[in-house]
């Protein structure tokens, strides 16, 4: 909970007209994967759109704010328990790890 989430430099962000989130970024490969493949090959590009919850989250990440203050600013905005946001932000955070957008420092 102490980790801070940094996004990785090659996303692109964009805001829709409803106010979300939309993230593209490259695909992730396995490391084994990675070495096999020419080093100029462009990873195809995925595209996420967060729901409002998630791009409320998202526009709080600003690579100084932790996993846990995240949890208290959603928290406070929806007036949920403690616990319950502290799960959803860190399997948020967890999730798009494993997608390669963010990482922890």
């Amino acid at each position: 909970m102490a980790g801070i989430p940094v996004p990785h430099a090659d996303i692109r962000i964009q805001v829709t007209a409803q106010d979300l989130v939309r993230i593209s970024y490259p695909i992730s490969l396995k490391p084994w994967i990675a070495r096999l493949l020419p080093n100029k090959i462009s990873l195809p590009i995925r595209t996420l759109e967060l729901d409002s919850m998630g791009s409320f989250v998202w526009q709080h990440i600003d690579g100084k704010t932790s996993v846990l203050e995240l949890s208290e600013i959603v928290t406070k905005k929806y007036a949920c328990h403690p616990s319950e946001a502290e799960h959803s932000v860190a399997a948020f955070v967890r999730q798009l790890g494993r997608r390669g957008i963010l990482g922890l420092r």
